[in-house]
């Protein structure tokens, strides 16, 4: 659906987003099962993977990261993630948390951010504990986060469950600091995206934490 504006949430099992203006970018890539499902999307929208020019990872997990390698083939975009989820990502390093050893095909990242650092029109604020590299997206001129698995939306708005999360405190903390940014609207991993009020919402939970 498109939630804004140029804002497309394609409906995976780890949600994939699209964002569409002077530029085509893709944030996530599902596991390798949806990755026909995402390209099926671009097709609908007349985007060919050719035309985007960034795909962002936000963290190593399967269900984030299994499609990327389908739609990357034949596609000229860079791919960029936080640097520490760089190696995972690339398999150069077995990731040592949960969900065990990756069985994705490892693909290059082209570009390793840091937090604060901005690419294609995205700030990068780093949200580790549930990876330990995660990060959130930043679209400034939309309002909008695109925070990955920083948070989830499955049952009310919540942390991730602790089984997933490689250091639970940390991901409480990246919560806290999710909630010091301003954004009326939020793209999650799981769970249903939040038009107006977003961060507010966040603030109401990190009070809780």
């Amino acid at each position: 659906m498109e939630l804004l504006k140029g804002v497309h949430v394609i409906e995976t099992y780890a949600t994939t987003t699209l964002l569409v203006d002077d530029r085509l970018v893709l944030i996530d890539t599902s596991s390798d099962a949806d990755g026909g499902k995402i390209l099926d999307y671009l097709a609908k929208i007349k985007v060919k993977p050719r035309d985007l020019s960034t795909i962002f990872i936000t963290h190593t997990h399967p269900d984030h990261v299994n499609g990327l390698a389908a739609i990357k083939h034949g596609s000229p975009a860079k791919v960029a993630s936080s640097r520490v989820e760089a190696d995972f990502i690339s398999r150069k390093r077995v990731y040592d948390g949960p969900s065990g050893p990756q069985s994705h095909p490892g693909t290059p990242v082209d570009v390793p951010l840091d937090d604060g650092q901005t690419h294609d029109g995205l700030r990068v604020i780093l949200t580790p504990g549930h990876t330990r590299g995660s990060m959130s997206l930043l679209d400034e001129t939309r309002s909008l986060c695109i925070a990955g698995d920083a948070l989830n939306n499955e049952g009310g708005l919540a942390p991730m469950p602790d089984k997933y999360n490689v250091d639970p405190k940390q991901h409480r903390q990246s919560i806290k600091k999710l909630a010091t940014f301003h954004f009326e609207n939020l793209v999650m991993g799981h769970g249903a995206p939040i038009k107006g009020g977003a961060s507010a919402k966040i603030a109401e939970l990190a009070k809780r934490l």
